[in-house]
């Protein structure tokens, strides 16, 4: 997490959801394809280093920086409110040096292998 800045940090949503979540949350990040490389830190800190687009997972992802545990509880019930599926995830040390993409892919890995230990337990 980087200290001192609320943001989050969303990819793959229409226009009219950021513009809701922005309303009620202040700053919000759009990552487009063309930072996925970018360390996602770099994206929080607002530098703005565009590469050549890659092939990203068709997915939602909604990261939240900053948010205290009431704050974070709030945002997530609001946004599940209007936005079904995809990924959400909060800034951890470790997760801030990694690239928007690898985090992205790295949270749908551990969706589908938490959702194959669910279905052992049916």
């Amino acid at each position: 997490m980087i200290q001192n800045i609320k943001c989050i940090l969303v990819y793959g949503l229409e226009d009219n959801e950021i513009v809701k979540i922005k309303q009620r949350y202040g700053k919000v990040i759009k990552v487009t394809s063309d930072m996925s490389q970018m360390k996602v830190k770099d994206i929080i800190s607002g530098l703005n280093i565009v590469d050549e687009s890659q092939d990203m997972p068709k997915e939602y992802m909604i990261v939240f920086n900053g948010f205290n545990e009431g704050e974070l509880k709030a945002a997530i019930k609001y946004i599940r409110s209007f936005i079904n599926g995809g990924v959400l995830a909060v800034t951890t040390p470790t997760s801030c040096n990694w690239s928007f993409k690898y985090l992205l892919e790295h949270l749908i890995e551990e969706r589908e292998w938490f959702e194959t230990q669910q279905k052992g337990r049916e």
